[in-house]
């Protein structure tokens, strides 16, 4: 069960920021270099100078992207740009967003939950470069940037009500940025508060996204020891996004596969045959409306792949029953995202290790996906059905964990809206 306080947040001053969307960004690991420079150039306060700083020549380990994060978290904080709440709060986010054709309403909070390993239920694994990265940042900045994002179900909808409340407030942000329209609600009434903090107490909470950023919190919290403040030291608390996953809408998107190999002679296609059944598609739009239904929508379950190659173009195949029936019976063993790399990618193309293999890359855009392919930089792009929120519950609650970079969680939220510091207890 989680256990969460409100906390005195620290947000862009509108005496200051005239224009929030130019301070604001997506999470880091969705920014591209290319993406990274364009919000350095949006304004001389953007968040990105926090949350994905530059390297630059000379840096050494006193002087680096991280201490420079410090540097300007301070300094904004100094100059007004930045500025702490009065009291206590949690932050209630409003996010409307177009999908498949249809505007979607997503309503959830930010706050402060305690760093308890036993009380939160993981579904993926992590690798090791980001939570390096992740840490180092945190040691400096000594504040989460960002939030995780978390999921609880709530069958009487006591917190969804509860929130709807706070929407009658002004809010405190209100930008448009990528089609989708962001508004943040400061609630520090007090009734509100304890209704809302005690009723996420009876809940499991379920991270969907940031296990990288709950991990180093985790590490951070070991690494520093007993705190002076014992249980209210900011430190021992994570900034999180909470919304009822019973009444707003969730759809989990696929994070698609890029390969190099070079252990495919006669052909990637050539190889697919030898799997199961193959089907011509003549366009990715195709292909992609083939792979829309997640896979316990389709009679018989099959467990069906998408495939691109420069040379080949696009291809859906289709796993032998021979194949299928050796795939193991837990929740993780199948997941289609499981059995590609299991069934095809490891044995097949030799791409076996991927925390460190430079033969193997994500990507959630499949235009990107066929792009890199034609460009040459990899060699063919496996396309997922999307992975169910059902499935990824079902994993949660078993203490399983699923390949990495096996969901994908959208609308994301915004970076900067607003900052936890281990400064406030």
């Amino acid at each position: 069960m989680a256990v969460i306080k409100a906390f005195r947040g620290i947000r862009y001053n509108g005496e200051k920021i005239k224009k929030f969307e130019q301070v604001l960004a997506p999470p880091y690991d969705v920014i591209s270099k290319k993406e990274q420079g364009r919000y350095y150039n949006e304004s001389p306060f953007n968040v990105i100078r926090l949350e994905l700083g530059k390297d630059s020549a000379g840096d050494n380990a006193k002087k680096n992207k991280y201490t420079r994060a410090a540097h300007f978290l301070n300094e904004w904080l100094e100059n007004g740009v930045l500025k702490k709440e009065a009291a206590p709060a949690v932050y209630v986010v409003v996010q409307d967003y177009r999908e498949e054709g249809k505007m979607k309403n997503r309503i959830g909070f930010i706050a402060a939950m305690e760093l308890d390993e036993k009380q939160v239920l993981k579904h993926e694994n992590t690798l090791a470069a980001p939570k390096k990265d992740r840490l180092a940042l945190l040691k400096e900045v000594r504040t989460n940037l960002s939030p995780i994002f978390g999921l609880f179900e709530d069958r009487q909808a006591v917190v969804q009500k509860a929130l709807q409340a706070s929407l009658q407030r002004a809010p405190a942000l209100d930008v448009s940025v990528s089609d989708v329209r962001h508004r943040l609600y400061v609630e520090d009434r007090p009734q509100v508060l304890k209704k809302i903090i005690s009723s996420l107490q009876k809940k499991p909470m379920f991270i969907a996204d940031g296990h990288h950023r709950l991990e180093v919190a985790f590490q951070y919290k070991r690494l520093r020891g007993p705190s002076k403040n014992g249980s209210n030291d900011g430190g021992n608390y994570v900034m999180t996004y909470f919304s009822d996953v019973l009444h707003n809408p969730f759809k989990i998107f696929p994070t698609h596969r890029l390969i190099h190999t070079q252990k495919t002679k006669s052909g990637v296609v050539a190889t697919l045959k030898k799997l199961g059944d193959v089907q011509k598609v003549s366009s990715l739009s195709l292909l992609l409306l083939k792979l829309s239904k997640y896979r316990s929508q389709v009679l018989g379950r099959p467990f069906t792949f998408g495939v691109y190659t420069k040379k080949e173009g696009f291809w859906l195949l289709t796993l032998s029953n021979k194949l299928a029936a050796k795939v193991g019976k837990n929740p993780v063993q199948q997941l289609d995202v499981a059995v590609l790399h299991q069934s095809l990618i490891a044995p097949y193309f030799g791409v076996k290790k991927i925390a460190k293999s430079k033969e193997i890359d994500f990507t959630r855009d499949p235009k990107e996906a066929v792009g890199r392919v034609n460009s040459g930089e990899f060699s063919a792009a496996f396309f997922l059905r999307p992975t169910s929120l059902e499935e990824m519950i079902t994993v949660s609650k078993k203490g399983l964990k699923m390949p990495q970079k096996s969901t994908y969680f959208y609308p994301k939220l915004l970076t900067g809206m607003v900052f936890h510091s281990f400064g406030d207890s």
